[in-house]
């Protein structure tokens, strides 16, 4: 074993050892040629000297193909993607899972297996929807930290949000708290932050300039801290059902869509960062605000 070793050591020297050897007798024959001949026979030296160090480094440049065509063959036989290779952070997770798997393996355990085999058949539903562009969160309020994580990015300039009231309980409960928080300290840090809000008759009643609490506290704290409120009452959309979402634009990266239960929690919400759905979403904000009317002008009729 000792002796492979050393017999790999010197292969991986060779090149090296080689140049160095090729340049120090190469600096000898131009000095002795230099002194003992003339022109002609430093020309000579000269030569014979580039065409052992070309030669070299042809050696080389054939050795380091060898290796990337064998490396090659080990990525393509493990089933990777050369692009795995170039991604030091998902290749990682790539070795910690391959390496998990192999220990599972070596168990007997029936129902150990088996479960594993369940809870990996989701994971890779998971994975699949993500390699398609998609992050999915069902009934969890973990969608928060990455969706904070959006709203901070220097490439977001713009968030654009509808946000669909079907009660007062919606945006009341603590991590709701937190975001409208995070929507003001960004605003005032020169986020450009424009929101929609749709309006049921419970908390805004035909008639009434502005709606009641909770809503109208709401919207009142986002307004004085720079944030575009534009309001639209929920029956005047009753025939354009498809315009009832909760949705955010974050610049030109994702969409976020968010469905709630009748707690106002949130029961599904998905980020989508595929270009279609980043169209998609810019169409049904456009066709909203054809009936949306500013918090500002709701308040100068108020007056």
């Amino acid at each position: 074993m000792k002796n492979e070793r050393e017999t790999e050591s010197n292969r991986k020297r060779s090149p090296a050892v080689s140049g160095f050897w090729a340049g120090f007798v190469g600096a000898c024959m131009i000095g002795l040629a230099g002194y003992l001949g003339g022109v002609t026979e430093q020309l000579t030296a000269l030569g014979i000297v580039v065409s052992s160090v070309m030669g070299i480094q042809l050696g080389q440049f054939h050795q380091a193909n060898r290796r990337n065509r064998q490396l090659m063959q080990v990525v393509e036989a493990a089933g990777l993607q050369t692009e795995l290779l170039g991604q030091p952070d998902l290749f990682s997770v790539h070795v910690r899972i391959a390496r998990a798997l192999n220990s599972l393996a070596e168990s007997d355990d029936v129902t150990l297996r088996n479960h594993a085999v369940a809870s990996l058949t989701d994971l890779h539903a998971k994975i699949s929807e993500m390699s398609e562009g998609k992050l999915v969160f069902e009934n969890t309020e973990t969608w928060r930290t990455v969706y904070e994580r959006l709203l901070r990015k220097p490439e977001v300039t713009k968030y654009r949000s509808i946000s669909w009231f079907r009660n007062a309980a919606y945006w009341q409960d603590l991590p709701g708290k937190r975001s409208l928080q995070l929507n003001c300290e960004l605003a005032d840090s020169g986020l450009l932050i424009h929101r929609t809000v749709i309006a049921p008759e419970s908390l805004w009643e035909m008639g009434q300039d502005l709606p009641h609490p909770p809503l109208l506290d709401w919207i009142e704290q986002q307004h004085i801290h720079g944030i575009w409120i534009k309001l639209v009452r929920e029956d005047d959309l009753r025939d354009e059902p498809r315009l009832l979402v909760d949705l955010g634009i974050y610049g030109e990266i994702a969409v976020g869509t968010q469905l709630v239960d009748e707690n106002g929690l949130t029961s599904r919400f998905e980020l989508d960062f595929r270009a279609d759905a980043q169209s998609a979403a810019e169409a049904f904000w456009e066709r909203l605000d054809l009936f949306a009317t500013s918090y500002a002008e709701l308040l100068d009729r108020e007056r």
